[in-house]
């Protein structure tokens, strides 16, 4: 959020740069435009001045010599012609001295003429502070060898001078000005909220586009995190909800997104809603829960949760990470596992030697006895005893003494099918003390692994037994086979699954603990050597039980052929 804060920031600056240098261009551009308007204009006015002047000037010129007889009859003319926007018209003589004006204080004043014998236009201001354009053009009568001597004597080498009063033009100009002014004030403002909008359109393009962007971003993170992420408002109600968590959870977007988390997602730590711990008394969680999801699967999470800020400093919601650590467990009690199973492996070793030993010697002396009473005295029986005790102890300590030392692995390959099938029928003669059912769903085709079959024939024989030990007196034992691929590796799955006891989750993962067992009879290590055996062959066991309802064992072999195990 703050790196979008200071995009939309920079963004902004640079616009308003941009903007800036737009509008002293626009500006400059009007200004230039409106100048030349202007100068249009005013030379317009002035070529409607001096046109005004002119022709008042060859008027009187039309009249012709003859026409004017005397000084007054010239006078009056003069008067004639006056307009109201001529403020006064003279007769100059080639001196510049005004002979004749209808502005009485004129008269006898000297004139300036610049240029003899042409037009003269000059701009002046008369006492009262007006401008005025003084239009002087040199008498041309066409007729001046028909007119009569005074007149055309009179009028010889005299120049007419027309004054016509600036001030309505430049009003009229002013006028102009103001408005050309407010016009092109106006184009610059519409231009210039044209170029805001355009660039306010554009931002928001932009930032939408942006914020499209990381909200897709943002979602693909989401989605391909390896942890779940939840998020609840100050309401308690789910917002976030992605892909991991409904793999964790068992539960879809659709069924949790805007909904109570309490009622949906109830999660405990401490005995207390983790919403009611986060939300309400702000507290951080770094825990580790047991779940049990709908389809009765146990997940081990860890839980770390993260406060959203609102308004005011105020919680305005909750982030919650978990991460299913199921695994990562798993393999840990299995490394810790392995780990007490090679120190129990020395220990026992060490042990079952020194007490074959001494077991050798009692057994000797007891065989002795034995031999040596007759068959009517009443030692032998007690003698035979101790003979069966020294034997079953022996018999548990070849099992501890293979538990602890390396098997070396006989690999041949053998159908798997035919061994299940020997095991089941001897295991039939084994159990016909209880009424148990064996049923067998085997593949059609025959298959065979690369393995020690006397091995893997005792790790499944030790995990039957179990099977039927599991079972009171009447039950099922299930044994299904088929090819499959773990770990991208073909492996063929042997599945166990009876309806016996069951066993307790708080047992489930110490049932490979060797001389762990909950039965008052056995040695606790027939499910510790197969487990051995299949790990020594590459192998996988995964164990599935619920308690009073059974137990469902599966063994992973891998189908190796023409390769040494190690």
């Amino acid at each position: 959020m703050n790196s979008f804060r200071k995009f939309k920031e920079i963004f902004q600056k640079s616009n308003i740069y941009l903007i800036l240098i737009v509008t002293i261009l626009f500006v400059l551009i009007l200004s230039y435009i409106s100048y030349h308007e202007l100068q249009r204009e005013k030379n317009y006015l002035w070529e409607l001045a001096r046109s005004e002047g002119l022709n008042i000037a060859f008027s009187i010129q039309t009249l012709g010599s003859e026409f004017i007889l005397n000084r007054d009859i010239l006078q009056e003319v003069l008067v004639l012609f006056q307009k109201e926007v001529i403020t006064f018209i003279d007769v100059v003589d080639r001196s510049g001295l005004i002979r004749i004006s209808t502005d009485e204080q004129r008269t006898n004043q000297q004139v300036e003429i610049q240029y003899p014998g042409s037009i003269n236009y000059i701009q002046t201001h008369d006492p009262e502070n007006r401008r005025i354009l003084q239009i002087i053009k040199p008498f041309d009568f066409d007729d001046r060898f028909s007119s009569d001597l005074f007149g055309y004597l009179f009028l010889q080498d005299k120049y007419l001078l027309i004054g016509i009063n600036l001030e309505d033009y430049y009003m009229l100009y002013n006028q102009i000005k103001q408005r050309v002014m407010l016009n092109y004030f106006i184009i610059l403002m519409l231009s210039l909220l044209g170029v805001y909008m355009i660039f306010r359109i554009q931002e928001s393009v932009v930032v939408k586009r942006t914020l499209n962007n990381m909200k897709d971003y943002t979602t693909k993170l989401l989605e391909t995190m390896d942890s779940g992420v939840i998020s609840v408002n100050k309401q308690n109600l789910i917002k976030t909800f992605n892909r991991k968590s409904e793999q964790i959870f068992q539960l879809t977007k659709e069924e949790v997104i805007d909904k109570n988390a309490e009622e949906i997602l109830p999660i405990q730590v401490k005995d207390k809603s983790i919403y009611q711990l986060g939300l309400r008394e702000g507290e951080k969680i770094e825990e580790e829960i047991e779940l049990i999801t709908k389809n009765h699967a146990r997940k081990i999470l860890e839980v770390n949760t993260s406060l959203l800020s609102g308004e005011s400093d105020q919680t305005g919601g909750m982030v919650i990470l978990v991460r299913d650590i199921s695994r990562i467990k798993r393999l840990s009690e299995e490394i810790n596992r392995n780990k007490r199973l090679a120190s129990l492996g020395k220990l026992s070793s060490g042990i079952a030697h020194e007490i074959r030993n001494p077991l050798s010697s009692i057994r000797g002396l007891a065989q002795f006895l034995f031999q040596s009473c007759t068959e009517n005295d009443e030692r032998k029986t007690d003698l035979k005893i101790i003979l069966d005790e020294v034997d079953r102890l022996n018999q548990l300590i070849n099992e501890i003494l293979d538990f602890s030392r390396p098997q070396k692995l006989d690999i041949s390959q053998f159908s798997i099918q035919e061994m299940i099938k020997e095991l089941v029928q001897l295991l039939k003669l084994e159990s016909k003390e209880k009424e148990i059912s064996f049923q067998l769903t085997l593949t059609q085709k025959e298959q065979f692994i690369d393995a020690d079959r006397n091995q893997v024939r005792q790790a499944l024989m030790n995990i039957l037994l179990n099977s039927i030990q599991a079972i009171p007196q009447k039950g099922e034992i299930i044994i299904s086979l088929e090819k499959t691929t773990l770990k991208n590796e073909d492996m063929i799955q042997i599945m166990v699954q009876d309806n016996g006891i069951g066993i307790d989750s708080t047992d489930l993962f110490h049932i490979f603990d060797p001389f762990f067992t909950t039965r008052s009879e056995g040695s606790g290590l027939g499910l510790s050597i197969a487990y051995n055996i299949i790990e020594m062959h590459q192998g996988i066991i995964k164990v599935e039980s619920e308690k009073g309802k059974g137990t469902k064992m599966s063994l992973f072999l891998p189908v190796r052929r023409n390769r040494e195990i190690e």
